[in-house]
Protein backbone atom coordinates (compact mmCIF):
# COMPACT_ATOMS: atom_id res chain seq x y z
CA UNK A 1 0.00 0.00 0.00
CA UNK A 2 1.02 3.75 -0.31
CA UNK A 3 1.90 6.14 2.76
CA UNK A 4 0.16 9.38 2.81
CA UNK A 5 0.56 12.65 4.34
CA UNK A 6 -2.54 13.60 6.92
CA UNK A 7 -3.31 17.28 7.99
CA UNK A 8 -5.59 16.27 11.39
CA UNK A 9 -7.16 18.99 13.67
CA UNK A 10 -7.37 17.39 16.92
CA UNK A 11 -9.29 18.58 20.37
CA UNK A 12 -9.24 18.06 23.80
CA UNK A 13 -8.25 19.59 27.32
CA UNK A 14 -5.45 20.49 29.37
CA UNK A 15 -5.97 20.92 33.06
CA UNK A 16 -7.38 24.52 34.11
CA UNK A 17 -8.33 25.41 30.70
CA UNK A 18 -11.86 26.67 30.37
CA UNK A 19 -12.04 25.92 26.62
CA UNK A 20 -11.28 23.56 24.40
CA UNK A 21 -8.16 23.32 23.26
CA UNK A 22 -6.82 22.14 19.30
CA UNK A 23 -3.87 21.90 17.44
CA UNK A 24 -3.05 20.35 13.81
CA UNK A 25 -0.64 17.35 13.11
CA UNK A 26 0.54 16.27 10.28
CA UNK A 27 1.30 12.38 9.96
CA UNK A 28 2.06 9.76 7.72
CA UNK A 29 0.24 6.57 7.61
CA UNK A 30 -1.30 4.03 4.81
CA UNK A 31 -4.68 5.12 6.23
CA UNK A 32 -6.02 7.83 8.77
CA UNK A 33 -6.62 4.83 11.25
CA UNK A 34 -2.84 4.20 10.97
CA UNK A 35 -1.97 7.74 12.47
CA UNK A 36 -3.61 7.49 15.88
CA UNK A 37 -0.99 5.63 17.71
CA UNK A 38 1.48 8.92 16.46
CA UNK A 39 -1.35 11.38 17.52
CA UNK A 40 -1.88 10.63 20.55
CA UNK A 41 1.55 10.48 21.67
CA UNK A 42 2.26 14.27 20.38
CA UNK A 43 -0.80 15.65 21.68
CA UNK A 44 0.33 17.71 25.01
CA UNK A 45 -2.63 17.98 26.87
CA UNK A 46 -5.13 15.45 28.64
CA UNK A 47 -5.16 12.19 27.05
CA UNK A 48 -9.17 11.67 28.21
CA UNK A 49 -11.63 12.99 25.77
CA UNK A 50 -8.82 13.58 23.08
CA UNK A 51 -10.42 13.31 19.67
CA UNK A 52 -9.95 14.42 15.88
CA UNK A 53 -12.19 17.38 14.74
CA UNK A 54 -11.38 16.99 10.93
CA UNK A 55 -8.55 15.75 8.33
CA UNK A 56 -7.82 15.43 4.89
CA UNK A 57 -5.65 13.46 3.01
CA UNK A 58 -2.53 15.70 1.30
CA UNK A 59 -2.33 14.41 -2.58
CA UNK A 60 -1.77 17.86 -4.27
CA UNK A 61 -1.12 21.45 -2.96
CA UNK A 62 -0.59 24.03 -5.34
CA UNK A 63 -0.05 22.17 -8.64
CA UNK A 64 2.02 19.68 -6.90
CA UNK A 65 1.52 16.04 -6.73
CA UNK A 66 2.89 15.00 -2.64
CA UNK A 67 4.51 11.63 -2.34
CA UNK A 68 5.71 9.93 0.44
CA UNK A 69 9.04 8.04 -0.11
CA UNK A 70 10.32 5.89 2.08
CA UNK A 71 14.42 6.13 2.16
CA UNK A 72 16.89 8.54 3.39
CA UNK A 73 17.08 12.00 1.17
CA UNK A 74 20.23 13.16 -0.10
CA UNK A 75 20.79 16.39 1.38
CA UNK A 76 20.02 19.20 -1.09
CA UNK A 77 19.77 23.32 -1.58
CA UNK A 78 17.74 24.76 1.18
CA UNK A 79 16.52 26.78 -2.06
CA UNK A 80 14.64 23.91 -3.77
CA UNK A 81 10.60 24.16 -3.07
CA UNK A 82 8.93 22.40 0.19
CA UNK A 83 5.70 21.95 1.83
CA UNK A 84 4.65 24.42 4.52
CA UNK A 85 2.44 24.69 6.68
CA UNK A 86 1.04 28.34 7.33
CA UNK A 87 -1.97 29.48 10.55
CA UNK A 88 -3.35 33.23 10.35
CA UNK A 89 -5.09 34.79 12.20
CA UNK A 90 -7.01 37.75 11.95
CA UNK A 91 -9.90 40.11 13.38
CA UNK A 92 -13.41 40.65 12.81
CA UNK A 93 -15.27 43.35 15.07
CA UNK A 94 -18.27 40.71 14.97
CA UNK A 95 -16.30 38.44 17.37
CA UNK A 96 -14.31 38.37 20.20
CA UNK A 97 -12.30 35.66 19.69
CA UNK A 98 -9.58 35.59 16.87
CA UNK A 99 -10.30 34.25 13.74
CA UNK A 100 -7.61 31.50 12.09
CA UNK A 101 -7.19 29.91 8.61
CA UNK A 102 -4.65 27.35 7.96
CA UNK A 103 -3.70 25.25 5.28
CA UNK A 104 -0.39 23.93 2.99
CA UNK A 105 1.13 25.98 0.11
CA UNK A 106 4.22 24.74 -1.91
CA UNK A 107 6.87 27.47 -1.39
CA UNK A 108 11.09 27.83 -1.47
CA UNK A 109 10.91 30.15 1.65
CA UNK A 110 9.31 31.18 4.82
CA UNK A 111 8.55 34.54 3.88
CA UNK A 112 7.26 33.16 0.55
CA UNK A 113 4.75 30.67 2.34
CA UNK A 114 3.79 33.38 4.35
CA UNK A 115 2.80 35.67 1.61
CA UNK A 116 0.91 33.29 -0.49
CA UNK A 117 -1.24 32.30 2.12
CA UNK A 118 -1.92 35.63 3.08
CA UNK A 119 -3.06 36.40 -0.39
CA UNK A 120 -5.43 33.53 -0.27
CA UNK A 121 -7.37 33.64 3.11
CA UNK A 122 -9.14 35.71 5.91
CA UNK A 123 -10.06 37.60 3.25
CA UNK A 124 -12.30 40.50 4.72
CA UNK A 125 -10.70 40.46 8.49
CA UNK A 126 -8.77 43.18 10.13
CA UNK A 127 -4.81 42.99 11.25
CA UNK A 128 -4.03 39.58 9.35
CA UNK A 129 -1.41 37.70 10.75
CA UNK A 130 0.95 34.79 10.84
CA UNK A 131 0.40 32.72 14.24
CA UNK A 132 2.36 29.95 13.07
CA UNK A 133 4.35 28.58 10.08
CA UNK A 134 6.47 25.10 9.56
CA UNK A 135 7.97 23.25 6.74
CA UNK A 136 6.36 20.05 7.32
CA UNK A 137 9.28 17.23 8.48
CA UNK A 138 9.19 14.05 8.95
CA UNK A 139 10.02 14.78 12.85
CA UNK A 140 8.75 17.33 14.59
CA UNK A 141 12.93 17.40 16.26
CA UNK A 142 14.28 18.57 13.35
CA UNK A 143 15.03 22.14 12.30
CA UNK A 144 12.32 23.69 10.50
CA UNK A 145 14.92 25.44 7.65
CA UNK A 146 16.35 21.87 6.96
CA UNK A 147 15.35 20.25 3.86
CA UNK A 148 12.63 17.82 4.71
CA UNK A 149 14.09 14.49 5.92
CA UNK A 150 11.87 12.48 7.49
CA UNK A 151 15.03 11.32 10.25
CA UNK A 152 15.46 8.97 7.53
CA UNK A 153 12.94 7.29 7.76
CA UNK A 154 10.48 8.96 4.55
CA UNK A 155 10.61 12.22 2.81
CA UNK A 156 8.14 14.12 0.71
CA UNK A 157 8.67 14.17 -2.79
CA UNK A 158 6.80 17.13 -4.96
CA UNK A 159 6.63 16.26 -8.56
CA UNK A 160 4.55 18.30 -11.27
CA UNK A 161 0.81 17.41 -10.95
CA UNK A 162 -1.01 16.01 -13.65
CA UNK A 163 -4.07 16.87 -12.39
CA UNK A 164 -5.44 20.42 -13.92
CA UNK A 165 -7.49 21.89 -11.17
CA UNK A 166 -5.94 22.64 -7.51
CA UNK A 167 -7.05 20.26 -4.90
CA UNK A 168 -9.62 21.67 -2.24
CA UNK A 169 -8.61 22.94 1.56
CA UNK A 170 -12.04 21.17 2.41
CA UNK A 171 -11.23 18.46 4.62
CA UNK A 172 -11.74 15.08 3.64
CA UNK A 173 -13.99 14.04 7.02
CA UNK A 174 -15.28 16.18 10.06
CA UNK A 175 -16.97 15.63 13.02
CA UNK A 176 -16.43 14.09 16.40
CA UNK A 177 -14.32 10.95 16.54
CA UNK A 178 -12.85 10.25 20.25
CA UNK A 179 -9.34 8.51 20.02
Amino acid sequence: MTSHLYLVVLGGRITGCNVELHDVRWVVGETIEDTIKTLKREWFGDKKGLHIDSYRKIQTVDGMSVNIIYSPKVETSRDEYGLWFVNLGGYSSASMAEQHEFGIVVARTAQSAKIQAKQRWLKGLSQIHKDDLDRINGDPLIDDLLPIQGNGRWHIELTPSTKKNSASEAPDWTGYWLI
